[in-house]
């Protein structure tokens, strides 16, 4: 395994808090897996075989209704993990994976991680930490999707984006994602979320193109982002 990889590998919150020795023990239990773009890596209701971790690329979790329509439950990036709690719980993969860019992934099958478990307590204890952590992502994301409306979830999305920055008027910020995983993330439909920019559009608050969105007004994006009636 390249350098490189094994130095994301080893930042991951998973491993962060075990001895060197030991994260190199659990690096080389694993393995590296390549997908394509829209590649499905398992199903949802798939027994689940192995923990995941993004080296390079980017996947995104995602559960389906009767009706066939997406639900995004997460994007997944570089120097992060997924699938733990599948590992634990009623042995089946709770949502769909699919790679939204080239990917490469260290995959740490089932048995192996087992194993490794019984010899490293400390393990077990990062892995608790890590399920607790997709807890709380889950509860703020449902949180979300049923008490904000949809330009009050864009604005916390582009404030995300613009991470710990200070926004001024004329400041740009980047859409790293196409527009139909930004409406995922928005919990809406990509013709609701052009809707929704325009509506920002007309009032003031900022400008749109394909890629970017300057910001016009800052207060007023800020104070939508934390607006809640």
């Amino acid at each position: 395994m390249p350098e490189n990889h094994r130095d994301v590998l080893a930042e991951l919150p998973l491993l962060s808090q075990l001895t060197e020795e030991q994260r190199a023990t659990v690096i080389g239990s694993g393995h590296e897996k390549t997908l394509e773009r829209g590649e499905i890596l398992f199903h949802e209701g798939e027994p689940s075989e192995a923990l995941y971790a993004v080296i390079s690329g980017q996947l995104k979790l995602v559960r389906y209704s009767p009706k066939g329509r997406e639900l995004l439950i997460h994007l997944v990036h570089p120097g992060q993990t997924f699938a733990e709690a599948a590992l634990f719980a009623a042995g089946t993969y709770p949502a769909t994976a699919e790679a939204t860019q080239a990917c490469r992934l260290w995959c740490l099958p089932r048995a192996a991680l087992l194993d490794l478990l019984r010899a490293t307590p400390e393990l077990g204890l990062a892995m608790l930490g890590s399920i607790s952590l997709w807890t709380r992502k889950i509860l703020s994301k449902l949180e979300l999707h049923t008490q904000r409306r949809v330009e009050e979830r864009l604005a916390i999305y582009l404030l995300s984006r613009a991470g710990s920055k200070e926004l001024e008027p004329g400041d740009r910020i980047e859409l790293a994602e196409p527009r139909n995983l930004i409406a995922a993330q928005c919990g809406t439909a990509p013709e609701v979320l052009s809707r929704t920019f325009r509506r920002l559009e007309e009032e003031g608050i900022l400008e749109a193109a394909p890629h970017h969105v300057t910001i016009v007004d800052p207060s007023r994006l800020a104070a939508l982002a934390e607006l809640i009636e």
